[in-house]
């Protein structure tokens, strides 16, 4: 290193150790590879000239540093009159009988980190920004005065004396910290001060050996520490995802069932969490298996709730609007009456009096009537209505229901008939909705046929454990339409001349007995030659 403060002024000397640096072959410009390596790590890069200041050949060049040099730009740059962000030493050497000049730059950092200092000064002191960068690039910063003496000293740095001379700043030892750029010196004219920042080099060239056993083993405590806190992270993250996700999954369940939802929890593929493809728990929630059991069954239980709880409220809804549907004409008859009976200054006869009255107890009972059958076709809807079925004689049933009718005063006019089956018929029924079922078919083909209507009641034996009750008429008979809401609730049918009276709701409650009796119904029916209903028990 002796011989590279001469690099410093232009010079012609063969001697020059950059003139080492390269060689012409053919008028190419080679670098050595040696040099180059030296070069390197040095930190330092390098650049040939013409003497028209192009560049013929570089190494190590970083990207801020020009490929073209104006003649004037260079030597301001090597003098440092103008800014330019490394330190270049500057060499033209003669090969072949032509010149060519060596570039050799490197970064200073010292005086980058005098640039960053200097921003940090406010006049009297630095701040602790300051402070922080001198921390961390192990640097010093001394202030001295006109007369060299020390006033001002921040951050590390090898022991300098308090006394500031030229053997300081000159000699060969001060011209390597600076090639090096680990030494910056600033004069302020202003104050006449000299600042000397250093950055620190050679901490570790001069430990001993006792100074680099502790370091030694600071690096393997450091790397123990590293492995040790891998191995941790590590692990957490096994657990955690072997008991972590399970719990995870629990709480993101019961948050779900707490809003309602009753659905399984999937991912984004759609592929459940807890299941794996063979539909067996994944080994992660075994551990968890009766939890899991215990939800599952909770969200059934749940959900067959919130099922139920639709259930009644579409029912209620539905009862409510059946029931304001089929009371508002008898009640708009009731309030006439009530009206006229209020208000007309009228002298009543008696005669009208019960004609009123008979009329207000037709209403009335219709009404009753009305609300009996809406609870039983809801309650059966509902699967509400219990059935207490027990083996009867069929034909025994069936004879006392038409027996009723045949002695009805208001039924004398209609020629009912029954007909019982040869074998005694032993099959479980609740005799009540049972005989509800003859009764309201019966009842039907009275009010849609004319008196004098035949009616026939036949029981048969269909198999051995089933039979057949037959309703047949010779009477009007029922259009394709009337025929296919037969057994719609509130459906009356359209024949004019027909009793449109009652609640629409016989046939319908007629037909869902009959399917909680185990049974189903079959219709024949034709306009002017009669209806035939049927009703199969013991074939399902």
């Amino acid at each position: 290193m002796e011989d590279e403060p001469e690099t410093r002024h232009l010079s012609s000397d063969s001697n020059s150790s950059l003139w080492q640096t390269f060689s012409i072959e053919e008028g190419d410009v080679l670098l050595d590879s040696k040099w180059l390596s030296i070069l390197e790590k040095q930190g330092k890069w390098l650049q040939v000239l013409d003497s028209h200041g192009r560049v013929l050949a570089s190494s190590q060049l970083p990207s801020d540093v020009p490929s073209q040099y104006e003649i004037g730009a260079l030597l301001a740059y090597w003098e440092k009159s103008m800014p330019f962000p490394y330190e270049i030493a500057l060499s033209r050497e003669e090969k072949d009988g032509q010149s060519y000049f060596v570039v050799v730059g490197q970064k200073s950092e010292a005086r980058h980190l005098f640039e960053r200092l200097i921003k940090e000064w406010n006049g009297l002191d630095l701040s602790q920004q300051g402070a922080n960068l001198l921390e961390e690039s192990h640097g010093s910063l001394q202030i001295f005065d006109v007369n060299g003496q020390r006033v001002q000293q921040y951050g590390y740095g090898k022991a300098v004396n308090t006394e500031l001379v030229l053997d300081d700043l000159l000699g060969s030892k001060a011209d390597e910290l600076r090639e090096n750029g680990k030494e910056y010196v600033y004069y302020d004219p202003t104050k006449r001060q000299t600042w000397v920042v250093e950055v620190d080099s050679a901490s570790e060239d001069k430990q001993g050996v006792g100074d680099k056993l502790p370091q030694y083993m600071t690096k393997a405590i450091s790397l123990y520490s590293i492995a040790l806190l891998l191995f941790i992270v590590l692990a957490s993250l096994w657990y955690g995802k072997r008991f972590g996700r399970p719990f995870l999954y629990i709480i993101n369940f019961i948050q779900q069932l707490a809003e309602g939802n009753y659905r399984d929890m999937q991912d984004t593929k759609g592929r459940s969490y807890i299941l794996d493809r063979r539909g067996k728990l994944k080994r992660s929630y075994r551990l968890f298996q009766e939890v899991n059991d215990s939800l599952q069954g909770l969200k059934q239980e749940l959900q067959e709730n919130e099922q139920l709880r639709k259930h009644i409220e579409q029912t209620r809804e539905e009862w409510i609007v059946g029931v304001s549907h089929d009371l508002k004409t008898p009640l708009s008859s009731i309030k006439g009456y009530a009206h006229l009976l209020e208000s007309a200054p009228y002298q009543w006869s008696q005669e009208e009096f019960q004609m009123i009255g008979k009329t207000l107890r037709e209403k009335s009972t219709f009404m009753s009537e009305l609300i009996d059958d809406l609870s039983i076709t809801y309650r059966l809807k509902n699967n509400a209505l219990p059935l207490e079925r027990k083996p009867q004689e069929v034909n025994e049933t069936i004879r006392r229901s038409v027996i009723h009718f045949m002695n009805d005063p208001q039924f004398t006019t209609y020629e009912i008939s029954f007909h019982a089956s040869e074998k005694t018929i032993m099959y479980p029924i609740d005799t009540k909705w049972f005989t509800r079922i003859i009764d309201n078919m019966i009842s039907n083909a009275i009010k849609h046929n004319p008196p004098h209507t035949q009616i026939d009641i036949i029981v048969k034996t269909e198999s051995e454990h089933g039979f057949s009750v037959t309703i047949r008429d010779h009477g009007y008979g029922m259009d394709q339409a009337t025929l296919d809401n037969l057994f719609e609730r509130y459906y009356r049918g359209t024949n004019s001349e027909e009793n449109t009276s009652g609640s629409g709701l016989g046939m319908s409650i007629a037909k869902q007995l009959t399917v909680a009796h185990e049974g189903e119904i079959s219709v024949i029916s034709k306009q002017g030659y009669g209806t035939e209903i049927i009703l199969y028990f013991g074939h399902l």
